[in-house]
């Protein structure tokens, strides 16, 4: 290798580094009606984390109502006492159009609203700790989507994960049987309480309500611009003296 081919590979990738973006990951999903879990986290208001979808104007959309989960063989799952790698599933079960009982200090809207042809679901927080696992129950999206009904699943850039309808239609408000599609992801992160939050949305409006954060995962600090440089720097003073 000439000097003048890598002092040009050394910027390259220096420039590079600092300026590349990373696009969105497709996640294969994993039928949620196949995984055996362990037991529940019990946390501050149960077992669950019970929560309306409320649109702008303080409507209800519908529920969501969601829990994590140690791994099967688990008789209790109680973080601070679980072994260091313990996995944990967070489920997240939508409901359109229908509104169950709140836990607290979460309000029930007095306005309940129809809430059809509902394609999409995402967390609005990063998914800390994300092992690339998730899926849906299978079952539930055909369910209520039809025989062809499935998601797509994308890890975004900015680490939030969105579940899109990519085939059947018509999920939407029935009150008589509510049509409920479970959603999960896994984590290495427990949680912390029941403030993330969550937004379900049709082409016109959308729903957010509350369900369980994970813990973050420590950062050490990314390095800076003149580290980069003068790294870069660096490995062109090697080369130079050769």
């Amino acid at each position: 290798m000439t000097s003048k081919l890598a002092i040009a590979l050394i910027a390259m990738s220096v420039f590079d580094l600092s300026a590349k973006g990373v696009s969105a990951a497709s996640i294969t999903p994993i039928n949620l009606d196949d995984l055996t879990l362990g037991a529940t986290i019990t946390g501050p208001v149960g077992p669950t984390v019970d929560a309306s979808l409320i649109n702008g104007d303080g409507n209800s959309l519908g529920d969501l109502t969601s829990s994590v989960s140690c791994p099967v063989g688990f008789l209790s799952c109680v973080p601070p006492l679980n072994p260091p790698g313990t996995i944990y599933t967070y489920i997240h079960k939508v409901t359109p159009g229908v509104d169950f009982p709140n836990d607290p200090p979460f309000p029930q809207p007095d306005g309940l609203l129809g809430f059809d042809d509902v394609n999409q679901f995402g967390l609005q927080f990063k998914a800390e700790g994300f092992t690339g696992v998730a899926g849906y129950s299978f079952g539930e999206a055909k369910q209520a989507l039809g025989p062809s009904g499935e998601f797509s699943i994308k890890f975004d850039q900015d680490g939030t994960l969105v579940w899109s309808v990519v085939g059947g239609a018509d999920w939407s408000t029935n009150a008589d049987t509510p049509e409920t599609i479970s959603f999960f992801w896994q984590t290495t992160q427990p949680p912390i309480g029941p403030f993330g939050t969550f937004t379900a949305k049709n082409d016109t409006q959308s729903g957010t309500g509350n369900g369980p954060l994970p813990l973050a995962v420590p950062v050490p600090e990314p390095m800076s611009s003149q580290g980069l440089l003068a790294l870069g720097f660096l490995g062109l003073g090697l080369v130079l003296k050769r």
